[in-house]
């Protein structure tokens, strides 16, 4: 096959691409990765849990958990006056699964290993 050549039709469809490329952006930022493990590890927890799990102030996790329901990464539920996230797409613990992987090839195993602390910049 030539640089020419057609694809095969077995190429990765425009949709799907488009669909992970739209979660990778959102993933691609500490705070959610970091709300994705927590979440991966309590199955479900409220706001006041992630704030509080991940020393982050209530506009910047709410904010950060927005965008991520937005794209369909997290789901909610209202209990009472408590707001439930949960995980909402599966497929955002492989993209976790490939940051540990790639932390623990490079020998990274802490978050004081890490080159800079995380941003609370929410943008993208």
């Amino acid at each position: 096959m030539t640089s020419l050549d057609p694809l095969p039709e077995d190429h990765l469809p425009q949709a799907l691409l488009e669909t992970t490329a739209r979660m990778l952006r959102c993933l691609g930022h500490p705070v959610r990765l970091r709300i994705l493990d927590l979440l991966e590890r309590r199955g479900e927890a409220t706001v006041s849990q992630i704030q509080e799990g991940l020393a982050l102030e209530q506009a910047v996790c709410s904010q950060h958990l927005g965008l991520m329901r937005d794209k369909g990464i997290l789901a909610r539920r209202k209990e009472g006056v408590h707001v439930i996230y949960s995980l909402g797409d599966p497929r955002a613990l492989k993209v976790l699964a490939c940051v540990r992987g790639s932390l623990a090839s490079v020998g990274a195993t802490s978050e004081s290993e890490t080159a800079e602390p995380p941003s609370d910049d929410v943008e993208s």
